[in-house]
């Protein structure tokens, strides 16, 4: 629902998101300001009614906002863990091959380096547009089919076969998890009870009968922060785009260090 956040700056996406906070809640509390005071004005304890409804209800609105903000934060670490799962495995496959004689080390270095630098260069800024690029399919089909058409001469590389071929099933492994966590994303019906749920507490706020200014100030607070807390959960909604989306820093690390000259 808030996809539309990614093609911006991430200050900007938090101005946006909080400011039409504030400034719906300002707007409403000015309109209705007026009609309230004349209908619930002079009935007394009427605030403190007012009070114990947005309490309650803000316990468990909170706890609804507390919980998903929980649940996108796990998913972004856990997408930020599957990213350094898969780069360190194609780092140890990388070392692995390194063992096998010419000319099949260098045709499985050379398939590495280019799965590596297609992730780096291509499946990176795709994935920050929200794309989904299949190039790494092929590189990684052509890498198995060279490992797997090599022949060990002796028993020497037949341990280092096996154990090559049970590394690159633990790199497959990551790999398929990594691009299962590119698929997130709050289901529409939770983003329709968060803002069902901010604009319930947005008529609460109208309904008290305060001064003008201690009415706006408090309106605006409160309204930032639920601002903030939108902004943030969708921020963190789907963790490979945006400005905080995850970071490619584990592949370039695995490049730099381990596969360059």
């Amino acid at each position: 629902m808030f996809t539309w956040i990614y093609g911006l700056p991430i200050w900007l996406d938090f101005l946006l998101i909080t400011g039409v906070a504030v400034g719906l809640t300002v707007t409403a509390i000015l309109l209705s300001r007026g009609a309230v005071q004349r209908a619930f004005g002079p009935e007394p304890g009427w605030n403190e009614t007012v009070t114990m409804v947005l309490t309650v209800g803000g316990v468990f609105y909170g706890l609804l906002l507390g919980l998903i903000a929980a649940a996108t934060y796990e998913s972004y670490d856990a997408a930020q863990g599957r990213v350094a799962d898969e780069a360190a495995a194609i780092g140890t496959l990388y070392r692995e091959v390194s063992a096998y004689p010419e000319p099949t080390r260098e045709i499985l270095r050379a398939d590495l380096v280019a799965y590596t630098r297609d992730v780096r260069e291509v499946v990176w800024p795709a994935l920050h547009r929200g794309e989904e690029p299949m190039g790494g399919t092929a590189l990684v089909t052509r890498f198995q089919g060279h490992l797997l058409a090599f022949r060990p001469a002796d028993s020497a590389q037949e341990i280092v076969h096996a154990a090559t071929i049970d590394q690159f099933a633990r790199f497959d492994s990551d790999r398929r998890h990594r691009i299962n966590a590119t698929k997130g994303g709050i289901p529409d019906v939770l983003w329709c009870t968060i803002l069902v749920g901010g604009a319930v507490n947005l008529v609460l706020l109208c309904l008290f009968c305060l001064g003008r200014h201690a009415h706006l100030v408090l309106g605006g607070l409160f309204a930032f922060f639920l601002g903030a807390m939108i902004f943030l959960i969708a921020a963190l909604d789907y963790p490979f785009r945006g400005d905080l989306s995850v970071s490619s820093e584990p592949f370039d690390s695995v490049y730099a260090n381990v596969m360059s000259p």
